[in-house]
């Protein structure tokens, strides 16, 4: 036989911890009460809570030992069974909501940390969440926002019960409290409105809204159909004459799309009372300016007007003409090009100083079409030297670029100068 012995000081440790430990739990097990704080105190009766759907409860447990004194840290586990679809949350403050209308039963449970005991009360709470009312009444007595110069809107709820357990409840919703909101809405009472919407519009949404005897609000959304069209137009910009495209991007008249029509219309921002209209989705914009768009969508006697918030850009007609070129072949100025922006006329002619016409031209845009230093462009090598050019050229925008060929001459018709070939 084996004997083991003890320290006086390892003794004493060992009855220390026997002794701390026997109070520790002897304070879990003890006799012990608890109670719900907030949102209503609740020992043990069960009471009442009314609330509204989605909206957030704080609730708060405080625990009480038998000698009255309050729970220590860490002492006991809280336990909250929220009543609704197996929701279970732990400490001794939670938040929640309850997302759908309805009875929910909350308890809440305590015990100590070695699982027993559990307190000699479980509070209750009765939790009544506001029902959602059925809208099946609400209506228009128009069937879209362009049939008719007014409108009335016509609110009316019928209260939903809830039955799904002996706690049987039914909210009411008194008309004082009915409300709509919306474009238009000329005068409102008690679920009746009489609106003047806006015709150039397209879907418009009223919401009604009603009040219940818990404090919550209800709404729906009833949507009265117009004619609405939004387009895109490619390119936004570049010199005349500029061809666009419009396309259709979004449209919606209730679900007979392909019934409306579409008319595009554009005006020059500075003369605003130019209007350039067609059916057609391309259309040619011959003068430079600043172009404002808009997308006229109709459908029966439905009207929606859509203005683009981008402006269309024609670019200024220009002519700028170089005086120096060298066709070498290194690919660096190797035709003696103009440039040129928005020009509905042009012609150009190259003549050496003996008279001789070496080359002519009638489109500014291709840097091919512009001399290469050879005579009429496929001959021998001009020789380097000084060459004189006379241009004809007029703007989309009616500019005529002009000047006199000869002293005291009255033809302003021709542009003129001089230009020297380097090789």
């Amino acid at each position: 036989m084996k004997y083991h012995l003890f320290s006086p000081k390892g003794l004493l440790a060992a009855l220390l911890f026997t002794s701390v430990f026997s109070l520790a739990l002897k304070a879990q097990e003890g006799v012990y009460t608890v109670r719900i704080m907030s949102p209503v105190r609740v020992d043990s009766i069960p009471v009442e809570l009314k609330r509204c759907p989605s909206k957030n409860i704080s609730f708060l447990a405080e625990g009480i030992n038998a000698d009255g004194s309050a729970f220590d840290p860490g002492q006991v586990d809280f336990t909250w069974d929220l009543g609704y679809k197996g929701q279970i949350r732990t400490g001794n403050t939670v938040l929640f909501s309850y997302p759908e209308g309805g009875h929910y039963t909350l308890r809440l449970y305590v015990t100590g940390k070695s699982g027993k005991p559990s307190a000699k009360n479980i509070p209750v709470i009765e939790v009544y969440i506001g029902m959602r009312p059925s809208f099946s009444g609400t209506r228009s007595d128009q069937t879209s926002v362009c049939s008719g110069n007014e409108i009335g809107l016509t609110g009316f709820v019928t209260a939903v019960p809830w039955t799904k357990d002996s706690f049987q409840f039914e909210n009411t919703h008194p008309q004082s409290d009915f409300t709509w909101d919306g474009i238009g809405i000329q005068s409102d009472r008690n679920g009746i409105a009489r609106i003047k919407p806006p015709l150039n519009k397209g879907n418009l949404n009223y919401i009604f809204r009603v009040a219940d005897n818990f404090g919550c609000f209800h709404d729906t959304t009833l949507t009265l159909y117009g004619v609405y069209a939004s387009f895109k137009v490619d390119p936004k910009s570049g010199e005349a004459p500029l061809e666009v495209a419009m396309q259709i991007d979004s449209s919606d008249n209730g679900g007979a799309e392909n019934s409306i029509s579409y008319q595009y219309e554009f005006y020059e921002n500075t003369d605003t009372s130019n209007l350039l209209t067609t059916t057609d989705v391309k259309y040619t914009l011959e003068r430079p300016g600043e172009y404002t768009s808009r997308v006229v969508a109709t459908y029966l006697q439905c009207r929606n007007v859509y203005t683009s918030e981008n402006f269309i850009r024609v670019d200024s007609s220009l002519l700028e003409i170089p005086n120096v070129f060298t066709p070498n072949g290194d690919g660096l100025n190797d035709y003696f090009q103009v440039k040129a922006l928005s020009l509905k006329l042009f012609s150009g002619k190259i003549i050496n100083r003996w008279g001789k016409v070496v080359y002519e031209w009638t489109d500014p845009r291709i840097l091919e079409k512009g001399w290469n230093g050879k005579l009429m462009n496929d001959g021998q090598d001009a020789p380097a030297g000084t060459y004189y050019y006379i241009i004809s050229a007029t703007g989309y925008d009616d500019k005529v670029y002009k000047g006199k060929i000869n002293k005291g001459s009255t033809d302003e018709k021709m542009y003129y100068g001089f230009l020297t070939l380097l090789r």
